[in-house]
């Protein structure tokens, strides 16, 4: 499916039959809150998240709603989808982003970026995905997703380098949250305003 020919779909097909969904990414959010950092979902949290898809109340779930649901949350890319391959491209397999983490700076991206305000839209989960997956450079969202996947074992990187991205993978860990140093404060700044970090690094 192109989305320069087809519009984003409203619906999804499960034996034949067409069922409305709730598509505005609010509702996959809340799933998405619903099913956590777990790797098995409970009976009560899938029925609550089909619920919530779902518009109508009025059949009886299977697995093929569920498929179809998941389906939709994956924006219709499926499994057999090909790896892109993260190594040769200097990044590492490091989770970038975490909607509930970085909702701040998701917020602000899109408010940068697109001049839209994500708390006065109602907006498609696609589209919604589509232009955060596009957010620029001189968001500090990209910023952040960069010192999470690079690739510090790159040989190309400066030990400098090395020892920088390391510090800032640590401190914009995804697994914990340590409290922010004054210097990496002034460091973060630097680099996003295209300053010279060489002397903020010296003794590290």
């Amino acid at each position: 499916m192109s989305i320069l020919t087809n519009h984003f779909p409203e619906t999804v097909l499960v034996d034949g039959a067409e069922y409305l969904i709730n598509s505005d990414f609010r509702t996959v959010l809340r799933c998405f809150e619903i099913q956590g950092v777990k790797e098995v979902i409970s009976p009560d949290e899938l029925v609550k998240m089909v619920q919530m898809f779902y518009q109508s109340k009025e059949f009886v779930i299977t697995e093929k709603h569920i498929d179809q649901m998941f389906w939709f949350f994956s924006c219709g890319k499926g499994k057999e989808k090909k790896r892109f391959p993260r190594k040769i491209a200097g990044i590492n397999n490091n989770q970038p982003f975490d909607f509930e983490e970085d909702a701040e700076l998701i917020y602000a991206g899109f408010m940068q970026q697109y001049g839209i305000d994500l708390q006065e839209v109602n907006m498609h989960w696609w589209k919604f995905m589509i232009l955060l997956e596009n957010l620029g450079t001189g968001t500090r969202l990209q910023k952040v997703m960069e010192y999470r996947t690079i690739d510090t074992g790159n040989d190309e990187l400066s030990k400098k380098e090395k020892d920088f991205y390391k510090a800032m993978q640590r401190y914009y860990s995804l697994d914990r949250k340590p409290e922010k140093s004054e210097k990496i404060r002034q460091i973060e700044e630097a680099l996003l305003n295209g300053g010279d970090v060489s002397r903020l690094l010296e003794g590290d």
